[in-house]
This record gives C-alpha cells, structure tokens and sequence, in this order.
C-alpha cells in the first residue's frame, strides 16, 4: 500500500477529516503570501488574492482562531480604519528535516517556516536500524532544546544523497548502501511516530536557498549543489521543479564513464587531497576557506572546470534561469575559482550575443539540506 504522510498527521493539525487537509487552497494562498510577505496590512491582502473583504477578513479569522497566524497593531498612519499587521504564528507547529548526506546527518527543528535548531551527528556508515536510533535520540536532544513534544510536531522532511528511485527510496552513493533502494519514509514514519516526506538533498538544499536565500528576490534559478557527488535542483516560479521521476537537476547524468571522475564532485577533490598527503581531512574540513591555498586544489579545479562548463550550459540551453548558484557543501573560496572559469557557449550572431544567468554562491551555507527538509511538510501541505 502506499505511504501517504497526510495520513499520519495528528488530528490537531488537520482542518478537515474528510478528505484530510491542513488548509483550503485560499487559506493555503493567504498563508503563503503572509510567509513571504511578514507583516503584510489585512488591507492589502484583497488585491494580490482576489478575494472579497468579506471572504478575506472570514479567512484570516478562521486561520487565527486556528493559532496559524497572529495579529499586531499598523505602524502605518494612513486615513480608515486600522488594518492589522499579519504574521505566521511560529508556535502553531514544529517540523523536522533530516539530511542524510556521506560522512554527516544534518537535522534541523523549525518552527512555523522559520528555522529555530540545526545539529549535525556523525553518519558513520553503521547500519540503518542504529542509524536511525541516532536520528530518534537527536531528534529527543533538539525537542528537549525548545522543550517540545512530538506531539508538536507537524511532520518530519527526510532528504537523502541519491537518485530518487519508486517512492522514497533512493541510490545512494556507496558509503550510503545501507540507505538505498529501501522505501525509507514508512520506516523512518514508523520509528519517531511521525509523517515523514522524502526528496533528494541536492533539492531540499534548492528550496532552502529558494525560501531564505537567493529566491527572495529571484523566482527562477538553478542550484548546483557541490556535495559528496555533484547534483542540484531547479527553482521555477519559487518552488522546486522535480520532473516526471523526481531527479531534475541531476547533473551528474550529463557525464559518461570516461569523464565522471573529471565532475566537479568534492568527494573527488577530497581524494586527491588524500593523496598529497592531506590524510585525516573529510568533506566537512573542505569548508575551510583556506582551502584555495593548499596544494593541489588550484589544479583540480583547473581539470574540472570543463565538466562544470559543461553543466552550466547545459542548465543554460535546457532551463535558461536567470541565476545559477554554486551551493551544497562548496565553500565560497571554491566557487568563486569556478566562477571565474566559467565560459558560456555564446557565439555571436549578427553581432549579438544572447543573455546568460549570472553565476553566484548560495546564501544559506549552514545545513541547507536539513533547512530545506524541514521545510517538505508545509510545502506539501499548508503553504
């Protein structure tokens, strides 16, 4: 039978039992609007939403009484009746991202669409069912930090490094092999006793920097996220663009046998640090912005500039985005080498060149994956 999370979501949550939903998509309209816009007049909802006052001010009632958005005096000195200031009420409910990645799980606790907790614990190629244990008791540390219950949680984002296979499982680089190719979301479900969402890391990371990065001001991007493998997501309109198997932006798909250890993975930068002698280091040490100063690293980037020129026309020719930022795990040092090796295949015709995306490093640089888990359950459902 298959997994549907809505399913497991406590009743508390819910706005209607039959059929199961959290919001209408008016309330879901408003909410999101609120979300990106905090503080927005009730006045100035009407426009932008094409409800009447009538309808507006019923909405916003009922999503307030709910504990969903809360209420604040205008500051603004305009003739009427005051119109309040509306917020996301941030204690209404908690949701968890997980980000499974080599070498690391990230979690993050977040409030009402803001982010309140991160942590990192050791992923250490265990097996699953002690792995998931370890999740289960951070998990217990960072609800015990805001002293909360599960019972306060509205549901939980997993995001794992991998293809996305049927479902929510996933093919997962080999230090991942015990995560792979298992319907991972009724089994993480199952364990914390919560509704689990699943996507690919490399995406929540897209929709972290889509929500609290460079999608503030740009509705279409592209992200790259340089992680143990090299792989990303595509932002259209705001939101993630997943594709018909939930693998766009798998970058990785654009290199044969012949030139896949040329990609600008950092796995593979990490190996050939190890062989000059740099023995301990693990891709968490790669985010040392003295990097670009230790050997080797000037000429791994230089070897792998033509397959990160490749990407970057690829994503060109194929989604043509305004921007394409650098992210996942790389470090601002690296990118911004990469950046200035970039070369677009913009040949001139009658004198004139096409547009090209500008080339940018991400803005949310800690724990995106995790952010951009946590952030599954309501943009699936409330927002």
């Amino acid at each position: 039978m298959k997994y549907v999370p809505l399913n497991h979501v406590a009743p508390h949550f819910l706005r209607d039992s039959q059929p199961l939903r959290v919001a209408s998509r008016n309330e879901r309209d408003l909410l999101r609007l609120i979300w990106k816009s905090p503080g927005i007049e009730r006045s100035d909802l009407t426009e932008p939403l094409d409800l009447t006052q009538q309808s507006l001010h019923r909405i916003v009632g009922r999503l307030h009484d709910r504990g969903m958005i809360a209420f604040s005096p205008s500051e603004n000195r305009r003739p009427g009746p005051p119109s309040p200031e509306l917020t996301l009420c941030r204690d209404w409910c908690l949701t968890l991202g997980i980000a499974v990645n080599v070498g690391s799980i990230g979690l993050c606790l977040m409030g009402f669409g803001e982010p309140l907790e991160n942590m990192e614990i050791l992923q250490s190629g265990s097996s699953l069912a002690e792995e998931m244990d370890r999740i289960e008791a951070a998990v217990e540390e960072l609800l015990a930090r805001r002293g909360a219950k599960r019972r306060d949680v509205f549901g939980v984002g997993l995001a794992v490094a991998g293809h996305r296979m049927l479902e929510t499982a996933f093919n997962c680089p080999l230090p991942l092999a015990h995560w792979s190719l298992i319907d991972l979301a009724p089994l993480l479900g199952k364990q914390l006793g919560l509704p689990v969402w699943a996507d690919n890391v490399a995406r929540t990371a897209a929709l972290a920097e889509a929500i609290f990065g460079v999608g503030r001001d740009v509705a279409d991007f592209a992200y790259i996220a340089h992680l143990h493998g090299y792989g990303g997501g595509l932002v259209s309109g705001g939101m993630p663009f997943r594709g018909s198997f939930g693998n766009a932006g798998e970058y990785s798909v654009l290199f044969g046998r012949q030139d896949y250890d040329d990609r600008p993975a950092l796995s593979l930068l990490l190996q050939e640090l190890h062989a000059r002698g740099y023995q301990d280091l693990t891709l968490k040490d790669l985010k040392n912005e003295n990097l670009v100063e230790w050997d080797g690293v000037a000429e791994w980037v230089d070897r792998v500039a033509p397959a990160h020129n490749r990407a970057i026309n690829a994503i060109c020719a194929v989604f043509d985005p305004a921007l394409i930022v650098l992210g996942g795990e790389l470090p601002h040092s690296l990118a911004r080498m990469l950046i200035e090796r970039t070369e677009f295949n913009n040949l001139p015709r009658h004198g004139a060149l096409r547009d090209v995306p500008k080339l940018t490093v991400a803005e949310v640089i800690d724990a995106p994956g995790a952010i951009g888990a946590a952030l599954i359950p309501l943009v699936e459902t409330v927002l």
